[in-house]
């Protein structure tokens, strides 16, 4: 993977990304994927490879487009691309391979090693607020909610997240909306290597211990106005300096890849287009480097 970042040019075209994408995405396949899924029954028959239908979903996802739309897009304006699969059985084909693209985003080389991280959430609005009792897609899985950064509440799920210090994705975890934020922080410092964190105020609490002594970490959370242990002030500038980055993550996932929006109606197909979306955000990073994701999403 070292030598292909080293390769790795700023994409001039739509079929350019794709080929990038195809060939990260047959690198990470082939070192991360278990050969009894390689070599799964029929899977030489089929018109599409695993790692050709997630790089076609990758790319739908770079060009801001829905499935259904991008779709389209994609067999009008570039059938050699997509001419092999119709888009329902496609749409099936991405759910099937939930847990073999959920390994590739795990693989995927990111600065996980790095001593400091950030940590922080973004809701996912299910159903308006106004019609949520009457909802019943996803039902089981949401719940009513608060978002502090809005000041409002929503029904449906919260993604808790935590990134290197440029911002880049590590890994992040789905629950209900009234999941408070340090109860979805101990599950997801278990599912990875952390030594420091820094955090909101939605941090704040007994949790800083409890990490402290149950796992090592070191929780830096910004401290309530009225806190009677007020940080110093160049530590908390730092911190908020340190946040910016992940604010700005959140906004690329929400403006670009419609993060907030769920179309699917199963939680398989949520879990599904989220992996995709943090793993389409993680392969730019990587094709970009220290570039803009929307400067390697640029072809003028």
């Amino acid at each position: 993977m070292n030598d292909l970042l080293n390769n790795t040019t700023k994409p001039k075209n739509i079929e350019e990304l794709y080929y990038q994408i195809l060939e990260i995405v047959k690198n990470l396949y082939n070192d991360s994927i278990f050969d009894n899924v390689k070599k799964r029954r029929n899977k030489n028959k089929a018109k599409m490879s695993d790692a050709e239908i997630i790089s076609i979903q990758l790319l739908i996802e770079c060009i801001g487009m829905s499935q259904n739309s991008g779709y389209k897009f994609l067999s009008k304006n570039y059938p050699n691309l997509v001419n092999y699969v119709e888009r329902s059985r496609f749409n099936r084909l991405i759910n099937s391979l939930f847990t073999v693209i959920k390994a590739i985003r795990k693989a995927m080389p990111r600065n996980e090693l790095c001593q400091y991280k950030i940590v922080d959430s973004f809701p996912i609005v299910v159903n308006k607020f106004g019609r949520a009792y009457f909802g019943r897609r996803l039902r089981e899985y949401s719940s009513y909610g608060y978002c502090a950064s809005k000041k409002e509440k929503y029904y449906g799920m919260k993604v808790h997240t935590i990134t290197d210090l440029n911002g880049n994705p590590i890994d992040f975890l789905l629950t209900k909306a009234n999941v408070d934020d340090r109860e979805a922080l101990h599950e997801l410092c278990d599912m990875l290597h952390v030594d420091i964190l820094f955090g909101d105020k939605g941090y704040v609490g007994e949790i800083n211990d409890e990490l402290k002594n149950e796992k090592g970490i070191k929780l830096y959370a910004l401290k309530r106005s009225n806190s009677k242990n007020p940080l110093p002030k160049p530590f908390r500038n730092l911190i908020s300096k340190l946040r910016r980055r992940i604010e700005s993550t959140f906004n690329q996932l929400i403006e670009h890849f419609d993060i907030e929006r769920v179309r699917a109606n199963s939680i398989l197909g949520l879990s599904t287009m989220l992996e995709i979306k943090f793993l389409c955000f993680n392969i730019l990073a990587f094709i970009g480097g220290s570039t803009a994701i929307s400067n390697v999403l640029n072809f003028n």
